[in-house]
């Protein structure tokens, strides 16, 4: 036999170890350990995050009641203000809230008058009527007696009967030119009517009430209506205030056809100038 050693093809036994060994039922229970710590490690954050979003939805919520109540203060003030100032407040529109743009309305222009010529016209009107109101009471003198006519006409010029009607017919022209303005010649010859009535009914009013009227053949006072009625001086102040008027009127009326058709040009001007202005305010009001 040799005494070498016998080499052999197996490995040598690991040497045994008591702690690493591991109980067969230790090993899940310790799994299941870890896994609970992790589940409750995550639910614990999750909770914290949980919690940390809820802090912050309230804290949102709370700032959001602070603006709306600052708000509503505003409102209340200013409704208080509106109150105490008697401002009314707007109706709540649907266009509340957009831009607003403010179009001036072009203002037309202003049409000139005949009024002042026409004024003017009436009291050269007046001064012509007392001038034929006298030549023709002077006529009607001579006619009846050719003896005193120049006694008679100086008595009539310095008594009521002829300063009245120049008076009345003065006013009621003047009110006529006033109320026709740039009226035609039509409106006149109408309106002399109207000024010979108020010349007649007029006179008469008040001549009965200053009772000194005289007579065209005798100096005897007149004072009951019939007679002022019939007096050929108040008759002839009628038709000479109806005359007067109607060629007065024509001048006048000439006088209104160059204001009327020099407003004409004034309004063809202004819109031609603002026809554009016209055309963006007409936009903007258009619903």
């Amino acid at each position: 036999m040799s005494d070498a050693p016998e080499f052999s093809d197996k490995k040598p036994k690991p040497i045994f170890n008591p702690d690493d060994v591991v109980e067969p039922d230790e090993a899940p229970a310790v799994a299941e350990a870890e896994k609970a710590a992790a589940d409750a490690k995550a639910d614990a954050a999750a909770a914290a995050a949980k919690a940390e979003a809820d802090a912050k939805q309230a804290e949102a919520k709370a700032d959001a009641k602070k603006a709306d109540a600052k708000a509503d203060a505003k409102k209340d003030a200013k409704a208080a203000s509106g109150t105490a100032t008697g401002e009314v407040k707007p109706a709540d529109s649907e266009f509340a809230g957009r831009d607003v743009v403010y179009v001036q309305a072009p203002v037309p222009p202003r049409l000139k008058s005949n009024r002042g010529v026409g004024s003017l016209l009436a009291v050269l009107g007046a001064a012509i009527f007392a001038a034929a109101f006298a030549g023709a009471v002077t006529v009607a003198f001579l006619f009846n007696n050719s003896a005193t006519v120049g006694a008679a006409f100086t008595g009539f010029i310095q008594n009521a009967a002829f300063w009245v009607p120049v008076l009345v017919f003065l006013v009621a022209f003047v009110l006529l030119v006033l109320i026709v303005n740039r009226a035609g010649w039509a409106a006149h010859i109408f309106g002399s009517l109207l000024v010979a009535l108020v010349v007649y009914f007029g006179s008469i009013g008040i001549l009965l009430l200053l009772g000194v009227v005289i007579g065209a053949d005798e100096g005897a006072a007149l004072g009951s209506f019939g007679t002022l009625a019939t007096n050929p001086i108040i008759i002839i102040a009628a038709l000479v205030a109806r005359e007067v008027s109607i060629w007065i009127g024509l001048a006048i009326s000439a006088s209104g056809r160059r204001v009327k058709a020099r407003n004409h040009e004034i309004v063809d001007e202004w819109e031609k100038e603002h026809a554009d202005t016209r055309a963006q305010y007409e936009r903007a009001t258009t619903p």
